[in-house]
């Protein structure tokens, strides 16, 4: 893969998916790979936020409370990738049930923009933040609908788009969720 695979991701079915379909990882593997660094990004960023900026996130939040935060965030993730998982394989519409481990494949790569969108926590700016997260929230979006085309349907048709609907609405409100959880502290 090139560079620019992961962005030709975002705009395609074709390009990087084709040599992604080839590859059948194991669930170990998925989770060794983009999972646990992402999740680990994700918890990283929010500590730094809550050690260099945390009087502008939550001014009165002890950093103990910053760490379970982080700790929830991380776990959530690590449960959440599964769950993913199995929306997207009842949500296939194939004769037989995708493999699990490509579910799992597919809902490990739709989070890395979210993930990466908490690098913007280097930044003390919760607009700027909130608006990267939105963008990394879509880029999910983009992801997900092109992926599941490519890995599962092939077709670029309405079924496609239905299935992306309904595998991304379910990911946007456990997103919702793990945001919820990170709100906690300013309550």
């Amino acid at each position: 893969m090139s560079p620019l695979s992961p962005l030709r991701m975002l705009w395609s079915s074709g390009h990087s998916w084709d040599s992604l379909s080839q590859s059948h990882p194991t669930l170990a593997a998925s989770f060794c790979r983009l999972v646990l660094p992402g999740s680990l990004l994700g918890t990283a960023m929010i500590l730094f936020a809550a050690s260099f900026h945390g009087d502008v996130y939550g001014p009165e939040v002890s950093f103990a409370h910053w760490a379970l935060i982080s700790l929830l965030f991380m776990l959530t993730n690590w449960l959440a990738v599964p769950l993913m998982a199995w929306v997207i394989r009842q949500s296939v519409h194939a004769p037989a049930r995708p493999a699990f481990a490509d579910c799992y494949r597919l809902a490990a790569i739709a989070p890395l923009p979210i993930w990466l969108s908490t690098l913007t926590l280097l930044l003390p700016y919760p607009l700027f933040n909130m608006a990267c997260g939105l963008l990394g929230l879509l880029a999910s979006g983009a992801l997900t609908y092109h992926g599941l085309d490519a890995l599962f349907e092939h077709d670029d048709s309405v079924s496609t788009q239905s299935m992306a609907y309904t595998v991304f609405s379910v990911g946007a409100l456990v997103w919702l969720f793990v945001v919820a959880l990170l709100m906690l502290p300013l309550l």
